[in-house]
């Protein structure tokens, strides 16, 4: 889980396997026991978590945290996005903006 998350940007199952020296069927079948959850499903919930702190801040692009997350594109990002938090990044940002600025005032 450490190296998945150190590694979010640019990571494969067969990289985490050479990092931890084992099988990707001893790598599948451990990390489910372990957690209930695929090393592919831990790997989109990592990414997308990590999205989420870094669309608090208004130094980055949508698109510059898709890639930095590791997604190929905006709109499979979006997806995604939107599937797991239940709105866009865009609209995420916005009330996370609006909720920190109301706080402060």
């Amino acid at each position: 889980m450490r190296y998945t998350d150190d590694h979010l940007a640019a990571t494969s199952l067969a990289e985490v396997c050479r990092a931890v020296a084992v099988s990707e069927r001893t790598l599948r079948r451990r990390f489910r026991a372990a957690t209930g959850m695929t090393w592919r499903q831990y790997l989109l919930h990592s990414r997308l978590l990590h999205a989420m702190t870094l669309l608090i801040r208004r130094d980055s692009t949508v698109l510059g945290v898709a890639t930095a997350v590791g997604f190929d594109s905006a709109s499979a990002f979006s997806r995604a996005f939107h599937a797991y938090a239940g709105q866009t990044p865009t609209a995420f940002r916005s009330e996370r903006l609006n909720t920190a600025l109301s706080a402060n005032a």
